[in-house]
C-alpha cells in the first residue's frame, strides 16, 4: 500500500528556512593511528553509566550510555558490518527515553518480559519506568512509580537512596525478583531491601520490598575514606552477626556518607553475591568477598581487595569510579566497564576503562583492554568542545581545530587544551586526520580554562593569524610568519589593546570570533562573554595593520543568559550566506540560538531578530558552539556542533529537501535501522502521521508495503533495489518531516 503525499504543499515552502535544513552526516571521515573513526561525529562521553537495551527490537542488545553531565543520553546501536559487529551511534538516541531522567539510569528486566525497564532518579530514591514498546510500535515507557517504598521496621517509607550513589539493583535472594542494596541514610552500612513479588504474587512483575538486613554482609565503609571494617562491631551490625535480619536492631547515629557506587556479581559461582564498591574518596574499585554459600543468608564478606582486578591493571580513575557488567565484545560473556561518578571532578577524556571477561558469566575474570572505550572512535576532547577551522598548512583546505573547556591532567588539575585535524582529503572523500592534541603546545602557557581561539588574516600577508582568549579575560596575538606548508606564529603579543591603547579585557572566560561584521573587507573583532551578551569591536585599521576600536557594548540587544542561571556563556559564530549575515550563537544551554537581520543592525541601540532560541532542536546539553561552512565543497553548507561531552556533531544541509524549518523544527523524524536490509520503522513522538512517500534518487515515487499507521511505522522496501531513498513523511498538523534511508540488502 502507498501512501501518497499532497502535490502542492512542497511546491510552496519557504525558500529562506529550507537553506538551513541540516540533517546528521556521518559522511566525513576522521582518522587516527592509520584507521577510520567509527563513531567520529558521537559527541563525547565524559561521566558515563552503561546499561543494555534492544530500543529496535531487533533481537540484539544495544548500548544505552547516561552520562552524569547535564543528564546527557547516547544510545549505540548493535549492528553487524560486514563480518564483524560494533556499535553506532543513534543520533538523537535521546528521544527514544523518558525525558525527565536524571542523576543515574540503570536498566534491567524486573517484571521477566524481556525488555529492560528503566530505574532512575526519584527525589530521594528510585524511579521505575516499565519498558511497554514492542517491534510494531516502538520504544515505549511507561510511569510505574515516581518513588520505590519499602517496609521499615516502625514505618513505610521511601527507599532511600541518594543522588550521588549508584544501587545494586540485582536478584540477591535468586528467587528470580530484582532486590536492591543502597547505603543507609548518612550511614556506612549496607541495608538489603528484599523484593517480595515473588512472595507475594508468585511472580516478578511488582516491585514490593521490605527492608531485611541493615547491615549486608557484616562490614562497614568508614565515613571519610574507602576503608572497610570486616565484621563490624558497631550496630546494628553485632559481633560478627546480624542479631534481627529483619531490620530491627537497635538505633544508630548516622554517619556521613557521601558517595558510593556498587554493583553485585557472583565472582567464584557460590551462589551469593560479591561486591565492587566505589566510593567518592577513592580511585579505584573495591572488591569484596561474601563467604556465605546460600543466598539471602546474613553471610559476612570475608575478603577485601583495594587492588581490583588485581589480576591485571587495576581500575583506577581520579575519583568516585563505578562499574558496569554487560556483554560490549560481543561474545556472550558480561565484561565489564568502569566510569567516573563524579560530574567535573575526574577525567574526561579517556574515562571508560574496558575489561574484558575471560572467564564465564557465572565466575568472571577480567582483563583490562583500554582506558577509552567507544572514545578512541570518537573526537574527544574533555569537557565543552570548541570546533573553529583554518587553513594550517596553506595548502587550499581547511583544518579543523577543537579546543575546550577543559580537560583533566593526571593530578586532577584542568586544563584547557587544542587539538589539530590536518585535512586530508582527496578526490570525493572528504577526510581529517588527528595531528595532535596539543597544538603550538598551547598547555605550556598556562592559559587557564575555555582558551578561545579564532583565526584570520590581519596583517594582509595571505595566512592566517591567530587570537586566542585566556581565562583570565585577556587576548593574545600570535602572528602567522610562516611559509607555504606550515603555519609558524611569532612570539605571542599579550595582552592584546584597543585603538585607544586599552588593554582589551570584558571579563573571564569570553569566546572571540574574528568576522567583517561590517563587510568593509577588515576583520572586526565579536567577544561572547560569560554574562551572555556579545560586545563589538570594529577593525579601524587598514588590510596589513589591524586596530581594535569597541562599538557597542550590547551587540544586537543578545543575551543568552537565563533565569535559571546568570552565566549565558555566549559562543557567537556570525557567517554569510547568499550575501546575508546570519548568527549561530552557542550557549551555556547548550541549544542553538539563531539570529537573522544583522546587516545595518550593529549601531549600539539595534536588535537582531531572534528566529529561534532552540533552532533545529539541537541540544548539546552545555557550552554549545557551532561553524558553518562547506568543508566538502560540494555546494551545501556543513555545520560543525561543539558539546558539553568534549566531541563533536556533523550536519550537512540535505539538498533533496524543499520542506521550510518553520514547518519541520518541531517534528523531529526518526528512521532506524538505517542503513536497512529491506524494512524499517519510522518513529514519531508527537503529531500522528498523515501520509508517507518514497523517492529513489532520481527523483521518482516508489511503492512500498507498510504495516501499521500509528507513531511507529514499519515500512517494507524488499522488493526495491539497494540505493538511497527519501522518505517523505506529512504530519496530521502539516508539517513535513524528511530523512534519507539506505537500502542495503
Amino acid at each position: 500500500m502507498k501512501y501518497s503525499l499532497f502535490s502542492t504543499f512542497l511546491l510552496f515552502s519557504s525558500f529562506l528556512y529550507c537553506q538551513f535544513n541540516f540533517e546528521y552526516s556521518t559522511d566525513i571521515q576522521i582518522s587516527r593511528n592509520g584507521s577510520n573513526l567509527i563513531n567520529a561525529w558521537a559527541g563525547g562521553l565524559n561521566y558515563t553509566q552503561f546499561s543494555e537495551i534492544d530500543f529496535d527490537f531487533d533481537g540484539d542488545m544495544d548500548l544505552f550510555a547516561f552520562d552524569r553531565t547535564n543528564d546527557n543520553i547516547k544510545l549505540f546501536e548493535n549492528v553487524l558490518n560486514g563480518a564483524t559487529r560494533e556499535y553506532n551511534i543513534v543520533y538523537n538516541g535521546n528521544t527514544f527515553f523518558p525525558s525527565d531522567l536524571r542523576y543515574r539510569v540503570y536498566m534491567a528486566d524486573y517484571n521477566l518480559d524481556g525488555k529492560n525497564d528503566i530505574f532512575t532518579y526519584g527525589i530521594g530514591g528510585i524511579k521505575v519506568f516499565k519498558n511497554t514498546g514492542n517491534a510494531s510500535i516502538g520504544l515505549q515507557w511507561e510511569l510505574v512509580s515516581d518513588l520505590l517504598y519499602s517496609q521499615f521496621p516502625f514505618s513505610y517509607d521511601n527507599l532511600y537512596v541518594s543522588s550521588s550513589d549508584i544501587p545494586a539493583i540485582s536478584d540477591i535472594d535468586g528467587d528470580g525478583d530484582l532486590d536492591i542494596l543502597t547505603f543507609s541514610l548518612g550511614g556506612s552500612h549496607l541495608e538489603y531491601h528484599k523484593n517480595l513479588s515473588q512472595e507475594t504474587y508468585g511472580h516478578s512483575d511488582s516491585l514490593l520490598f521490605v527492608l531485611k538486613n541493615k547491615c549486608w554482609g557484616l562490614f562497614a565503609e568508614d565515613p571519610n575514606n574507602n576503608s572497610i571494617v570486616l565484621n563490624d562491631p558497631n550496630v546494628p551490625c553485632g559481633s560478627g552477626n546480624v542479631s534481627n535480619p529483619e531490620g530491627n536492631g537497635d538505633p544508630v547515629k548516622p554517619k556521613l556518607h557521601t558517595g558510593s557506587s556498587l554493583l553485585a556479581i557472583d565472582f567464584n559461582n557460590n551462589g551469593v553475591k560479591d561486591l565492587l564498591l566505589g566510593d567518592v574518596s577513592s580511585d579505584g574499585l573495591i572488591k569484596l568477598m561474601n563467604g556465605g554459600t546460600i543466598p539471602n543468608s546474613n553471610s559476612a564478606m570475608i575478603s577485601v581487595d583495594y587492588n581490583f582486578p588485581s589480576n591485571t591493571t587495576p581500575a583506577k580513575l581520579q575519583i568516585f569510579p563505578a562499574g558496569f557488567y554487560l556483554d560490549v565484545d560481543f561474545d556472550g560473556k558480561k565484561d565489564l566497564l568502569v566510569g567516573p561518578n563524579a560530574k567535573n571532578a575526574s577525567e574526561n577524556e579517556k574515562s571508560v576503562l574496558f575489561y574484558k571477561n575471560t572467564g564465564q558469566n557465572n565466575q568472571p575474570n577480567f582483563v583490562f583492554q583500554q582506558s577509552d572505550f567507544l572514545q578512541s572512535e570518537m573526537i574527544e576532547h574533555g569537557t565543552g568542545s570548541i570546533p573553529v577551522f583554518f587553513d594550517q598548512n596553506n595548502d587550499g583546505k581547511k583544518d579543523l581545530v577543537v579546543a575546550n573547556f577543559f580537560r583533566y591532567k593526571p593530578i586532577l588539575e584542568k586544563e584547557s587544551s587544542i587539538a589539530i585535524y590536518r585535512n586530508t582529503s582527496a578526490g570525493l572523500t572528504t577526510e581529517f586526520t588527528f595531528i595532535d592534541d596539543n597544538y603550538l603546545n598551547l598547555t605550556q602557557l598556562n592559559l587557564g580554562l575555555r582558551s578561545v581561539p579564532t583565526f584570520g588574516d590581519l596583517d594582509g600577508d595571505g595566512d592566517e593569524d591567530l587570537i586566542l582568549a585566556r581565562e583570565n579575560g585577556n587576548y593574545m596575538y600570535f602572528q602567522n610568519i610562516g611559509t607555504t606548508g606550515n603555519a609558524i606564529f611569532a612570539t605571542p603579543v599579550e595582552p592584546l589593546t584597543s585603538s585607544t591603547g586599552a588593554i582589551i579585557n570584558e571579563e573571564t572566560l569570553t569566546f572571540p570570533q574574528l568576522f567583517d561584521l561590517d563587510n568593509d573587507g577588515l576583520l572586526d573583532l565579536i567577544i561572547g562573554k560569560r554574562s551572555g551578551e556579545l560586545i563589538f569591536y570594529k577593525n579601524t585599521g587598514t588590510s596589513s595593520s589591524f586596530s581594535f576600536t569597541k562599538v557597542n557594548d550590547h551587540l544586537g540587544n543578545v543575551d543568552v543568559s537565563s533565569v535559571s542561571s546568570p552565566d549565558g556563556f555566549a559562543a557567537p559564530h556570525f557567517f554569510r550566506h547568499d550575501n546575508e549575515t546570519h548568527l549561530f550563537l552557542g550557549a551555556y544551554d547548550g541549544k542553538l540560538h539563531y539570529y537573522q537581520d544583522i546587516d545595518g543592525m550593529l549601531a549600539p541601540d539595534s536588535t537582531f531578530n531572534l528566529y529561534s532560541d532552540n533552532f533545529l532542536n539541537i541540544d548539546a546539553k552545555g557550552y554549545s558552539s557551532f561553524f558553518v561552512n562547506d568543508i566538502d565543497n560540494d555546494g551545501y553548507l556543513n555545520l560543525f556542533v561543539g558539546t558539553d561531552l568534549g566531541g563533536l556533531i556533523h550536519l550537512e544541509i540535505d539538498p533533496n529537501s524543499t520542506s521550510s524549518l518553520e514547518e519541520t523544527k518541531q517534528n523531529e523524524l526518526f528512521i532506524y535501522p538505517n542503513p536497512s536490509e529491506g524494512i524499517f520503522t519510522i518513529h514519531k513522538n508527537s503529531a500522528p502521521i498523515q501520509s508517507i512517500s518514497i523517492f529513489n534518487s532520481m527523483g521518482q515515487e516508489i511503492d512500498f508495503q507498510i504495516s501499521t499507521m500509528n507513531s511507529n511505522t514499519i515500512i517494507d522496501l524488499n522488493e526495491s533495489e539497494n540505493g538511497v531513498y527519501l522518505v517523505t513523511v506529512v504530519f496530521a498538523d502539516n508539517s513535513i518531516g524528511k530523512k534519507r534511508i539506505i537500502l542495503l540488502k
